[in-house]
C-alpha cells in the first residue's frame, strides 16, 4: 500500500523536476582568469591562445606558457605582477600561423621569468598583430643601461600597460590584431598565500 502511494508522489517529483530543467537552460561553465582585462578582438581575422602550464605559480619558480596564432605575425608578451609591476618578456617574436609557441622559447637559456614575492596573482597578457608592434619608448623601460635580466621591466603600472597596449592595437586594422589574457594564482613556494 505504502509503494503505491509513493510511486505517484516520486513521478510527480520527476517530472517537475525535468520541468524546471528544461525551462532554465543550464549556463555554460566560465573558465576562471581567461582574459580578465577583456583585450579579446571580436572583429580579429583570426584567434589567440594562451596558457599556462602551471594551475598554480610559486614565487621563485619559473614560469612556462604556451602559446599560439591562428595567422602569421608577430607576438608581444606581457606580464603585471603581484605587486603591480609590470614587464615585456617576448618582444615583436616572429611566428607562423599555429605554430605552438613556449616561453621561455627553445634555445632562450637566459630568458626566463620566475616572479618575486608578494603572493597574489600574475596576469600575463599575449598580442599578436600581421605587423611588428611598437609599444614601448626608452623611457618605458626599467634599467636600459645595466638590464638585470633579459626580461624588459617597465615603467608602466598594469593599468598604464594595459591603456597603452589597448590604444596602440586599436589605431590598427580590427582584422589584423588580436590578444588575450590569462590570470594565475601567485602562492609563496610553500604553498601559502
Amino acid at each position: 500500500m505504502m509503494a503505491k502511494l509513493l510511486l505517484p508522489r516520486t513521478l510527480a517529483l520527476l517530472v517537475a523536476l525535468f520541468i524546471v530543467g528544461c525551462a532554465t537552460p543550464a549556463k555554460p561553465p566560465v573558465a576562471q582568469g581567461i582574459d580578465p582585462l577583456r583585450l579579446g578582438n571580436p572583429k580579429a581575422k583570426f584567434t589567440v591562445m594562451l596558457r599556462c602550464e602551471q594551475p598554480v605559480l610559486h614565487i621563485g619558480a619559473p614560469v612556462r606558457l604556451d602559446f599560439q596564432t591562428a595567422a602569421p605575425g608577430y607576438l608581444n608578451l606581457y606580464f603585471i605582477h603581484s605587486s603591480g609591476q609590470t614587464g615585456q618578456l617576448l618582444t615583436n617574436y616572429p611566428v607562423r600561423a599555429n605554430e605552438p609557441v613556449t616561453f621561455p622559447p627553445a634555445g632562450g637559456k637566459k630568458l626566463r621569468y620566475a616572479p618575486d614575492p608578494p603572493p597574489g596573482a600574475e596576469t600575463f597578457i599575449l598580442a599578436a598583430t600581421r605587423q611588428p608592434l611598437n609599444l614601448l619608448g626608452r623611457a618605458d623601460l626599467k634599467h636600459v643601461k645595466k638590464p638585470r635580466t633579459p626580461v624588459a621591466e617597465l615603467n608602466l603600472s598594469g593599468p598604464q600597460l594595459v591603456n597603452r597596449l589597448r590604444g596602440a592595437l586599436q589605431q590598427r586594422p580590427p582584422a589584423d590584431w588580436n590578444a588575450v589574457s590569462i590570470r594565475t594564482p601567485l602562492l609563496s613556494s610553500t604553498g601559502r598565500p
